[in-house]
């Protein structure tokens, strides 16, 4: 069931078309993968302003971010990297050494939901990486920017025409 939320169904996919910078597809690059990485940047930073806001009100609410590392989904199965046999046979060489199944990409997620996952924290394979056990992945400075934070949920309560207002409890 869809809720259009005209301001920003028309900021975005209105006056672009849907196309929000292009279609190019590159291993890796490219201007769908640079959205898709500035859309999971996004996650980490609202999940730690979040954090940030209900600890100092007093929220007991727990804020956690999750990723899969890589993991062998059919997210990218409409891309297209190029039809030559080379290229298509290195991807399916090389793709199983890099990647996880799904199941064990979604036990981050899971740990998140389920488990005893720390409040503020980002959970998926180590540093970072495309498989392994969900571990806390320490920030990177720019994630947890009390100015990027204060940014983005701005722009969120902006974007989607909603104030996020936690208030203290008692």
């Amino acid at each position: 069931n869809h809720t259009p939320n005209k301001g920003l169904e028309e900021k975005y996919f209105g006056k672009n078309g849907g196309n929000l910078g292009g279609d190019e597809v590159k291993l890796m690059g490219g201007a769908s993968f640079h959205r898709y990485f500035q859309s999971k940047l996004a996650n980490s930073v609202f999940t730690y302003a979040l954090h940030a806001k209900c600890t100092s009100a007093n929220v007991m609410v727990r804020a956690v971010a999750a990723h899969p590392g890589g993991s062998a989904t059919n997210l990218g199965d409409h891309l297209n990297f190029g039809s030559g046999f080379l290229m298509r046979n290195l991807l399916n060489v090389v793709a199983p050494l890099m990647m996880q199944s799904a199941e064990d990409g979604s036990m981050g997620l899971i740990l998140g939901m389920l488990g005893n996952a720390e409040s503020g924290r980002l959970y998926g394979p180590k540093n970072n990486r495309g498989r392994g056990k969900p571990v806390v992945n320490p920030p990177k400075s720019y994630e947890n920017d009390p100015a990027a934070m204060d940014m983005l949920w701005k722009v969120s309560e902006e974007a989607t025409g909603v104030k996020f207002d936690i208030k203290q409890s008692i």
